[in-house]
């Protein structure tokens, strides 16, 4: 797949992925939301899990309770009770409403409420109502509005609220404040949030926790509003995290963790007074019947008083979960990245393991992020954003794929070797599986920066540009008694002595390599004027033993040679690269050299695959400039291999400067990173980690 194509597919699936983490449809957020969701439970796995301050204390009107007293409600008179026991709390917020009068019973509650100085009652903001307040009650309630923000702007985006229903007068009168026990669940009907405000009338109101948290600690929070809700809040002087304008994403204790006291047991005195002192105390049901639970992701039935709670110590403790948008991006970033990395390599199996390796990562580092930092770092967009991106590279890959293997074997399907078509047509059995041990040279060349070249042109004019290239370059061979083993894409293998008998293969090789490279340079005038390109090869040459002959299946087989000395050649050929070479042969073909070629030593390298060094030549055009060139790098190099690496350092540099020597470069650079990390034991042998 071209670079273009790459290109713009990552920038599609990267603004696909991008919009959907931000725009959050639902059906995808619902799943996004409970893929999520395991992160408490691998919290809790980690033994990750922050507890709740001890502060806070929940007393519940639970299944022990209602067997007990009879079921809810109770009469006031037996709640007179309970306020009176828990007198000695710092708050006391009850998650109940008294809406209803009940009599003398009324006047009982109120006293308690009164002596006991630190209730906080609850009220329900409704979007429909039967029955008002009375403008009394609205006066009572105005006494609890929210006055400690900052307006930016004329508008407050909070929702506002058409009605409430708020607890009877001779309670409200006497209660600490009020705040509202309102919850909003998201697109699943799961409760994973905490409304922090509401507009009702044009003023703000607070929920329960924060009424008790702004009681308990004597201090009040601060707020800045916009048209976009909560731009700021602060809380002790701290800037606290805010979800989606409005919310407190609530940081799930595990409910066992949480202090809880059956009210029976406050009521008949059996839990001391004096426990309560210094506490924040949430009344509410958790029996089941009462039907006031909550489904969220640690619990399905957990009681809706326990967010109250948890609310409140996420606030005292600074339990908040993070997040970060722009840490979001980045993910998404990079998960769309790696496969359009990836891509561009050729081993399908090198990528799956990429693939599986990136998404456990990814894996790994959210749910780590949260359980030990309480950050959210999004896993779901983030596999999706790489899973889309997975699936759309390996889709196009597989289209180009298919699409340039038919190019390719329309363009090169012509080509055969004359000489293997000369052994065939005499000796048709020779076409059976087999082969034999004979010494052979073996040249490979290759284009350089094919793959950018292939990018840039359209597949008609690349495969026009290889037929021309390709003709004229396998003549050479063919006119020099080789045979064309076979094209590998962009490269040509060509053997030497086989299947033909050649006393002097090495110099043919050798002659072809030359001739090749220069045969290029004439080319390369109408490359550029035809297709805008100018072409570069290397060429590796090696000599020895090699297996020759038909290699294959019965169905199908090929004549080639295999063996160390093939893998060699090819190796010489990549090394071009490192060395800013054209044309490398091994110490083995010079020894099989008849004619006086000019080769310049290069290096002593142990090439990947192997393990003994090989000692590897430049082949050099026969020039008076190219005589003298090896005459001093040759003395350069000997200076290298005994160690003498700062004045090897200086000669190369002077070679580098007054030959336009690239070579001799590579070798300065070298010299410099063994002058700045010398080897323990020096053998003037490079190891060659790339192919």
């Amino acid at each position: 797949m071209g670079a273009a194509y790459r290109f713009a597919a990552f920038c599609l699936l990267f603004l696909v992925s991008t919009s959907l983490f931000i725009f959050k449809p639902s059906l995808i957020d619902r799943l996004a939301l409970r893929l999520e969701d395991t992160k408490f439970a691998v919290r809790d796995l980690l033994r990750a899990t922050p507890v709740p301050v001890k502060e806070v204390v929940v007393v519940a009107i639970d299944e022990k309770s209602v067997n007990i007293l009879g079921r809810w409600p109770w009469s006031r008179e037996v709640l007179a009770k309970l306020i009176d026991n828990l007198s000695q709390a710092k708050v006391v917020a009850l998650d109940i409403v008294f809406s209803e009068p009940q009599g003398e019973e009324d006047k009982i509650l109120a006293e308690a409420i009164a002596r006991a100085g630190n209730v906080i009652l609850g009220l329900f903001f409704r979007p429909e109502a039967t029955q008002e307040p009375t403008e009394e009650d609205l006066a009572l309630l105005q006494e609890s509005e929210f006055f400690r923000y900052e307006l930016f702007g004329n508008k407050i985006g909070l929702l506002e609220v058409p009605h409430v229903e708020v607890s009877i007068k001779p309670l409200t009168s006497v209660a600490l404040g009020v705040g509202f026990l309102n919850a909003e669940p998201d697109h699943d009907a799961m409760y994973r949030k905490y409304v922090l405000a509401y507009l009702f009338r044009g003023g703000v109101y607070l929920p329960l926790a924060l009424q008790a948290l702004r009681h308990y600690e004597g201090r009040d929070i601060f707020m800045k509003l916009s048209s976009k809700g909560i731009e700021e809040l602060r809380y002790r002087d701290v800037k606290i995290p805010v979800y989606e304008g409005r919310f407190h994403r609530i940081n799930f204790y595990r409910p066992e963790d949480l202090k809880v006291i059956p009210a029976v047991d406050v009521i008949e005195g059996e839990v001391d007074p004096s426990f309560f002192k210094g506490k924040a105390v949430f009344v509410g049901a958790t029996e089941i019947g009462i039907y006031d639970v909550r489904p969220t992701p640690i619990d399905p039935v957990l009681p809706g008083v326990f967010l109250h709670a948890m609310t409140f110590s996420n606030f005292r403790a600074f339990h908040f979960i993070y997040s970060n948008r722009l840490a979001d991006v980045l993910t998404l970033l990079l998960c769309t990245l790696v496969p359009a990395l990836s891509i561009s390599l050729r081993d399908i199996k090198r990528r799956v393991i990429i693939y599986g390796f990136s998404l456990i990562l990814l894996a790994v580092v959210s749910y780590g992020l949260f359980s030990f930092l309480s950050f959210d770092l999004s896993l779901f967009y983030g596999s999706l954003a790489f899973l889309l991106s997975v699936v759309t590279y390996e889709g196009l890959n597989s289209f180009v794929a298919e699409r340039n293997i038919k190019e390719l074997r329309r363009a090169f399907s012509s080509y055969v070797s004359p000489q293997l078509l000369e052994i065939i047509t005499r000796n048709p059995e020779a076409l059976k599986l087999g082969g034999e041990k004979r010494t052979v040279t073996v040249l490979f060349s290759d284009i350089r920066g094919f793959t950018g070249i292939s990018e840039g042109l359209p597949p008609e004019k690349l495969v026009a540009l290889l037929n021309e290239f390709l003709t004229p370059m396998t003549d050479t061979i063919l006119k020099n008694g080789g045979m064309l083993d076979k094209y590998i894409g962009d490269a040509i293998m060509a053997l030497f002595n086989a299947p033909v008998d050649l006393e002097d293969h090495a110099d043919r090789a050798c002659r072809s390599a030359l001739e090749m490279v220069s045969l290029l340079k004439e080319l390369n005038g109408k490359f550029k004027k035809e297709y805008g390109v100018e072409l570069k090869i290397g060429v590796g040459i090696n000599t020895g033993e090699a297996v020759v002959g038909n290699m294959g299946s019965r169905q199908r087989f090929d004549y080639t040679a295999i063996g160390d000395t093939v893998n060699l050649a090819s190796r010489l050929e990549g090394l071009n690269k490192l060395y800013k070479t054209e044309i490398l042969l091994s110490e083995f073909t010079k020894e099989h050299l008849r004619e006086g070629f000019l080769l310049r030593r290069i290096d002593r390298v142990v090439v990947k695959g192997r393990k003994g060094a090989v000692l590897v030549y430049e082949l050099l055009e026969d020039t008076e400039r190219n005589r003298r060139l090896a005459k001093v790098f040759e003395q350069a190099l000997d200076i290298y291999f005994k160690g003498d690496f700062e004045e090897a350092k200086l000669l190369f540099e002077e070679i580098s400067l007054e030959f336009g020597d690239e070579t001799s470069l590579v070798f300065a650079n070298r010299c410099k990173e063994l002058i700045k990390n010398p080897p323990a034991r020096w053998e003037g042998v490079y190891v060659a980690r790339e192919k």
